[in-house]
């Protein structure tokens, strides 16, 4: 996944629900755009292949602008990316 990370990624978050139902959505600092589409079904594809069919039946992707502050995000099960959007302190 990490290949897929790109500078307009704020965050990547994902779920898995009982009915085996894997969501994966990417929350982005602009409209997402076919580039942001295609990249998240590269994403899924390389989740699916190494979690495996037995444990995931569905995936549904998410692909959203948001400019909340990055903990007001809805990380759902938990965020497998988040960029870091603050500077340190001098």
């Amino acid at each position: 996944m990490i290949g897929e990370v790109y500078s307009d990624i704020r965050a990547v978050a994902v779920s898995l629900s009982e009915e085996r139902q894997l969501t994966i959505r990417y929350y982005l600092d602009r409209e997402p755009t076919d580039f942001d589409w295609e990249s998240l079904e590269v994403v899924a594809t390389n989740l699916s292949a190494q979690i495996g069919t037995d444990k995931i039946a569905h995936v549904e992707l998410e692909c959203e602008f948001s400019d909340l502050p990055v903990g007001k995000l809805d990380f759902m099960d938990g965020v497998v990316y988040s960029r870091r959007e603050y500077d340190m302190p001098q």
